[in-house]
């Protein structure tokens, strides 16, 4: 074989090298995902705006939330798989040199020859189209993840806002319990009162105290948790929680329409049953044979032992199919997908049925917060404010006990306390029902 034929592998070869380069190496690869994994793993000390509310503060936490990155990264990590699988596999080329046959035009030197699989029509598609589906159904978990950590930052808020009432709520009866410590102390003097209600007082006031730590250290710990759901550090200041208002509640039926319509978790199931389907279509194809085409060209030397070799090279194409004959694995593939439709239609019932309970559970919640608060701020609040006054004025005549007076002070402080609970359970059956009926 002469060097001018020799010159025309070489392209071939550098072909074939081509593809064994990168233009980064593994471990300058390696050093930019572990800086980029270690820059979104820390906790950012960003500034909220002192007059968020907690919508606000939803925003940011996703915005934040490391999960969310996470879960963007899976769709774009599902979503290159789309190309690959609706792509060609790669040709295979050969090279044969040495000892080889000898035709009549002379001794063959070299061979070289490509060859190309082309899976049957319709294959690729399928692939393509499952590979779309299953990052279709990231997306939508990535939908319904959001809607989780709002509702979980919405929970953080009321109980974060539910510990600063209660604090407030014991600093004003401390103050109410000193102003009452006074009195007593008064009709103590003017021989009208006892020594033991002095003592009650001084109990009841540590009580207060007590209830001051507890408030503090419920505080701290709300505060914690709802930097940790904002991806902040844990002692970073939060703007002080107000109670917002909760619009009404839309119809019920009206809300489960939407929640088994619209939900994230549904369309995720709906996804991956497409996806399924998608697969049963491949699966069913793979039944049939995939094509296969190539080329080789030999080069022929121009010496051998017949007198008529003149040299003159060789090219052929080739044709063939796969064979698709081990059945076994193909039907195992077609139950497969058939157990996923399957798996993934009780998937959506389930998940319709789960969401049709979790609206109707928020939406009575809610209702019943409302109906709850109406009557703590039209009748128990204003009537124990005014046995307490009363109690207190009698107990300074002299016409009540203190114990009367102790009496009416501990329910109006105990219906304080469970109104601003009251206002925290609505806040959260809000939360929830926005939630199981993605509202955003």
């Amino acid at each position: 074989m002469t060097i001018k034929k020799y010159m025309r592998l070489i392209p071939v070869l550098v072909a074939l090298l081509a593809g064994c380069q990168t233009s980064d190496s593994p471990k300058h690869l390696s050093s930019l995902t572990h800086e980029l994994s270690e820059s979104q793993s820390k906790a950012s000390n960003y500034r909220i705006p002192a007059d968020a509310n907690v919508e606000q503060l939803v925003s940011q936490a996703l915005s934040h939330h490391p999960s969310l990155t996470a879960a963007q990264h899976k769709i774009d990590r599902l979503q290159a798989k789309v190309a690959q699988e609706g792509s060609l596999p790669d040709p295979r080329a050969r090279i044969s040199a040495g000892n080889l046959a000898e035709t009549a035009a002379g001794q063959i030197d070299t061979m070289a020859g490509l060859e190309q699989q082309i899976p049957f029509p319709g294959k690729r598609r399928a692939m393509a189209l499952t590979a779309q589906k299953e990052s279709d159904a990231a997306r939508s978990e990535l939908n319904s993840l959001k809607l989780q950590i709002a509702e979980r930052v919405r929970f953080a808020y009321w109980d974060y806002y539910l510990a600063h009432q209660n604090r407030r709520i014991s600093r004003e009866n401390h103050e109410i319990l000193q102003t009452v410590q006074e009195v007593v102390q008064a009709r103590v003097k003017a021989n009208q009162g006892t020594q033991a209600d002095l003592l009650r007082i001084a109990t009841e006031m540590s009580k207060i105290d007590q209830q001051l730590i507890t408030a503090k250290q419920q505080i701290n710990s709300h505060k914690s948790r709802l930097n940790a759901l904002l991806n902040r550090p844990t002692g970073s200041s939060l703007p002080l929680p107000k109670r917002s208002s909760t619009p009404s509640s839309s119809s019920l039926s009206k809300l489960i329409s939407r929640a088994e319509s619209s939900h994230p978790s549904i369309k995720a199931n709906q996804n991956r049953l497409d996806a399924f389907e998608h697969r049963l279509q491949k699966a069913r194809l793979d039944a049939y044979p995939d094509f296969l085409i190539g080329a080789q060209h030999a080069w022929v030397s121009n010496s051998g032992l017949s007198p008529v070799a003149n040299g003159e090279d060789q090219t052929m194409f080739t044709l063939g199919i796969t064979l698709p004959i081990w059945q076994k694995p193909r039907r195992a593939k077609i139950r497969e997908a058939q157990a996923g439709i399957a798996e993934m239609q009780a998937g959506v019932a389930h998940s319709r049925a789960e969401l049709r309970q979790r609206v109707e559970d928020a939406w009575f919640r809610a209702e019943a917060s409302r109906k709850i608060i109406k009557l703590f701020d039209e009748r128990l609040l204003p009537d124990a404010r005014q046995a307490h006054e009363l109690s207190l004025q009698s107990y300074s005549a002299g016409e009540q006990s203190f114990v009367d007076v102790l009496d009416t002070w501990r329910l109006l402080l105990t219906l304080q306390f469970q109104q601003e609970g009251n206002h925290a359970s609505l806040g959260k059956a809000y939360a929830s029902l926005k939630s199981a009926a993605a509202i955003h």
